[in-house]
């Protein structure tokens, strides 16, 4: 099955609570507020800062805040911060590992399974995720609006 690791869910979690917000947040005050493991936090407040999604600032005032909008942030991003560069299966992404690749009847299928969904996280944004009508317009599943820009 094909499932987002702890690291992107606790990313996740931290980069909806910082888009929400503008002020910034501390580590330690995110990891109680959501019951998470302080350490993981750290690494992923850590790996999501050296991405450059994240900036820190360090004191007693200081914490963490998104880099950049949220409406500028994809899901690829944030995936691959995390977890290193997207692959769907072995015989896709920056790296081939499989054998069989030339004689697999499965590899040009599995190639554009791979590339549209890897376009599809390139596209969806932070913004997006969080459903935050000041980012633009957002749609559900089916394709229906579900919040606007106002005026």
């Amino acid at each position: 099955m094909l499932r987002l690791s702890k690291k992107v869910d606790y990313g996740l979690i931290l980069l909806s609570r910082l888009a929400q917000r503008s002020e910034t947040a501390s580590a330690r005050e995110m990891a109680a507020k959501y019951d998470l493991p302080p350490s993981m936090i750290a690494n992923v407040l850590k790996a999501l800062t050296g991405a450059g999604i994240l900036v820190s600032t360090r004191g007693a005032q200081g914490g963490y805040e998104l880099a950049r909008p949220a409406g500028r942030i994809s899901l690829a991003e944030i995936v691959e911060a995390l977890e290193g560069p997207f692959s769907l299966v072995d015989c896709v992404g920056d790296e081939v590992i499989c054998r069989y690749t030339e004689v697999c009847p499965t590899h040009d299928p599995i190639r554009v399974v791979h590339q549209r969904f890897h376009d599809f996280m390139a596209k969806l944004t932070l913004a997006e995720i969080v459903g935050d009508a000041r980012f633009g317009t957002l749609q559900t599943a089916d394709g229906h609006e579900k919040a606007h820009l106002p005026g």
